[in-house]
């Protein structure tokens, strides 16, 4: 082997080597954002979700047994009518000590991040709000889902990663 084609074949194989090892690191962590905001006009709590399509269609397509994706138009419903019910099984919502069952609305694609609406009545600006979304964390390590919860113009924030309790927030 020449000078020359050894020279060329190390830089491949480290550049290869740095490769796979960035793409494990910059991976290594996957998160999801959650919006809950009480309406006082429509006396409701309303949630709204995101994270990247890939994860929820590949957590989505364990849970129907079959491959779907975002970038597929047939199967866009299927999408939809699973991620409601995997949504919600992972969500505890608890307001002024009292469980809270919101309703999927439906769920929107705007380029690589998925948007999920919920909702439910609440009559009453809350003054305690505890949440947890534990969706991923039995399949992702390293899963944060981080959420942001804003009662009359107030914000509070929290992040879970796997293990933790409820966030807690008193407004």
């Amino acid at each position: 082997m020449h000078f020359h084609s050894r020279i060329l074949l190390t830089i491949l194989l480290f550049t290869a080597i740095f490769s796979a090892s960035y793409s494990l690191i910059a991976h290594s962590s996957f998160t999801s954002f959650t919006r809950i905001d009480w309406n006082k006009n429509d006396q409701s709590i309303e949630l709204v979700m995101q994270m990247h399509a890939h994860e929820l269609e590949a957590y989505l397509s364990e849970e129907v047994g079959e491959r779907l994706s975002f970038l597929v138009e047939t199967d866009l419903p299927t999408l939809e009518t699973a991620a409601g019910p995997a949504i919600l099984r992972n969500l505890s919502l608890e307001l002024d000590g009292k469980k809270v069952s919101p309703s999927f609305l439906g769920l929107e694609l705007q380029g690589q991040t998925v948007f999920l609406y919920m909702e439910s009545d609440w009559q009453s600006q809350p003054k305690r709000l505890s949440f947890l979304n534990k969706l991923f964390f039995n399949v992702q390590p390293g899963q944060i889902n981080s959420m942001m919860a804003v009662v009359n113009g107030r914000r509070q924030a929290g992040e879970a990663t796997p293990g933790d309790g409820p966030i807690e927030l008193e407004f």
